[in-house]
């Protein structure tokens, strides 16, 4: 009787090269011919992880596949492709195996049993924490020399430079003026009595784009003062660099990352005055009003117009660093 088989493709992140799949695919095919099998079907799951499980949309196809009795034989170019997770390679197994279904890999040449999936599974698990730890501690060692190791804020840019080694110095920045003086604006409201859903009610009025091009929303502008997140609390805007204020962890049931507020002392603090764009006396006017009572809105002065926007005079964008 000829196998029917069906071939599962996977690669990790946007980073790489959605090429693999194509390489998995080919290699997979090859393989099925040799055996004289017949190829049922592909699964393909592009940019996600293999940690996760419920949110792959091509391995829960092939699951539901394995149910109806839909192929004979699951097959991966590496069980890396299949997962990472211990807990979700049993869980693949035991389901292939209720419905009497193999599970092979093109590089082992064979059909997987319960004990190689499983020794693979805690190796390809440890390999993933490591790379997790040494990812981290490498954008540490980033910060603490002043440079920003995560990705880029509202109100600058990456700034090119080129090292010693003749490699790109990664982690620089620069500022946007045009932004810079957006990011004074919205603090200068915000100390008139301004609430920050009417200060974004402004912005888009006017036509004036948000942080990656989108609409502005008051979310945006109010953030979460302990976790340092929105306009109003990004201390990167008076010239200090924060680092490792929340560490993430996977939730297993939704397999989402959920972030927690990291103890103090693990936090990585570097002045860096060349990125500061407000002023200590504008950033702390700010701080006082956040302590004021949420229901308190009632603007202190007549709102200015945002700078950029059609009725913003020269004098006050020449003005917009308030140094």
């Amino acid at each position: 009787m000829c196998k029917r088989a069906v071939i599962y493709a996977r690669y990790s992140t946007d980073q790489q090269n959605p090429a693999s799949i194509e390489t998995q695919l080919d290699l997979g095919g090859s393989f099925v011919v040799e055996r004289g099998w017949k190829l049922s079907g592909t699964y393909v799951d592009a940019g996600i992880s293999g940690a996760s499980f419920e949110t792959r949309p091509g391995l829960q196809a092939a699951l539901t596949g394995a149910r109806v009795g839909a192929y004979d034989v699951l097959l991966c170019l590496t069980l890396d492709r299949l997962s990472r997770d211990l807990e979700h390679s049993a869980k693949v197994l035991k389901l292939l195996q209720f419905h009497d279904i193999e599970l092979w890999t093109v590089h082992g040449g064979s059909q997987v049993s319960a004990m190689e999936l499983g020794l693979r599974a805690v190796l390809n698990s440890e390999m993933l924490e490591q790379v997790r730890y040494r990812t981290r501690e490498g954008m540490k060692t980033v910060a603490k020399t002043g440079r920003v190791p995560g990705g880029i804020c509202y109100g600058y840019s990456i700034k090119k430079m080129i090292g010693a080694d003749g490699e790109p110095i990664r982690g620089l920045r620069e500022i946007i003026a045009d932004e810079a003086a957006v990011i004074v604006w919205i603090f200068e409201q915000y100390v008139k009595g301004l609430s920050p859903d009417a200060i974004a009610e402004i912005l888009n009025g006017q036509g004036i784009p948000g942080p990656r091009g989108q609409a502005w929303r008051g979310t945006a502008i109010r953030g979460h003062r302990r976790r340092g997140s929105g306009i109003l609390n990004n201390q990167m805007y008076i010239g200090r660099l924060v680092f490792n204020r929340l560490v993430y962890r996977k939730n297993p049931v939704s397999e989402r990352r959920v972030s927690r507020l990291d103890s103090p002392e693990q936090h990585i603090i570097q002045e860096v005055p060349t990125l500061r764009i407000v002023s200590d006396s504008l950033w702390k006017k700010a701080k006082r009003r956040q302590a004021l009572p949420r229901h308190r809105t009632t603007p202190l002065g007549r709102p200015s117009n945002p700078p950029g926007s059609s009725k913003a005079g020269d004098a006050q964008f020449g003005s917009a660093y308030g140094h």
